[in-house]
């Protein structure tokens, strides 16, 4: 996180944080839960702050997931409940729209929906943005 390091006439601040999840993932209420706590850690009052971005570290596939000695497992009950709220999430977005159910995401037409008009396109990611080329 940081500020825009071209107002001189601002007081300047950046710093990183790395907040590791207690078990391995896939649910995007951990991620945010996540994210949400390295920006408690961060947020300094004061600062009027251009940017920040979250990173996700130490990927691996679900098969190969496999618990620490200090590591508490998640009930099978807690983990069959976690996958199928995800995976309703997943297919109500993919049948009613991208963007159908968000969770803590911002509205469209606020100010990073008008900013985001800006952004690269995601050709390699997104189907929808993929160039068109006709001969």
């Amino acid at each position: 996180m940081h500020t825009n390091s071209f107002r001189t006439d601002l007081p300047q601040y950046r710093n990183r944080t790395v907040v590791p999840l207690d078990r391995p993932s896939d649910d995007s209420r951990d991620l945010i839960n996540a994210a949400v706590q390295g920006l408690r850690q961060l947020w300094r009052k004061g600062y009027a702050y251009h940017k920040v971005g979250v990173m996700l570290l130490d990927l691996s596939p679900k098969a190969n997931r496999q618990l620490t000695l200090t590591e508490t497992s998640q009930t099978e009950a807690e983990a069959r409940r976690s996958e199928r709220l995800m995976d309703t999430v997943d297919r109500l977005n993919r049948e009613l729209g991208r963007g159908t159910i968000q969770l803590g995401l911002p509205r469209a037409g606020n100010a990073w929906a008008l900013r985001s008009e800006h952004r690269t396109p995601r050709y390699t990611t997104r189907w929808d943005e993929l160039v068109n080329v006709r001969l």
